[in-house]
């Protein structure tokens, strides 16, 4: 993941199953293993830490998931919640690259659902590149530093 190592990202949290990193104006998250209230109540927490940092300004999502990464029933409900606070607080869009996931096409229904309900666009990938390219032509980059 190109975002975690680039000497420019500011790595915001690694807990167990997760790790936040900002480079330019794109919130990276790397994730895996199933997710239930508690564990996605934590990450929300930290994640308002650094969208805060952000000041309103637009910026866009680049989730990376491995592993089953699926959420429990709670933890869709908690992160629905996350992801609406986010829209209100300047994101975008997300990219989600799932191509390590061993169930891609439950990660990508649950997601989608959520994105959807939020009201924000959702692109799934299978790469890293793929989804960069995408955030360039929406307009971020990680390039930009802050």
């Amino acid at each position: 993941m190109k975002i975690f190592s680039n000497p420019n990202a500011k790595l915001k949290s690694k807990y167990g199953q997760y790790q936040i990193a900002v480079l330019g104006n794109i919130v990276g998250v790397s994730a895996e293993g199933m997710a239930d209230t508690e564990a996605i109540a934590r990450y929300s927490r930290d994640m308002m830490d650094v969208i805060n940092q952000f000041g309103g300004e637009r910026w866009a999502f680049l989730g990376f998931l491995y592993g089953s990464a699926v959420l429990t029933k709670g933890g869709e409900e908690e992160l629905q919640k996350s992801i609406e606070w986010r829209v209100s607080k300047g994101m975008r869009l997300g990219a989600l690259v799932i191509g390590e996931t061993t169930i891609e096409s439950m990660v990508e229904a649950q997601f989608g659902r959520i994105y959807q309900k939020a009201g924000t666009q959702l692109g799934v990938f299978s790469d890293e590149d793929s989804a960069m390219a995408w955030l360039e032509q929406q307009g971020f980059s990680a390039s930009n530093t802050r």
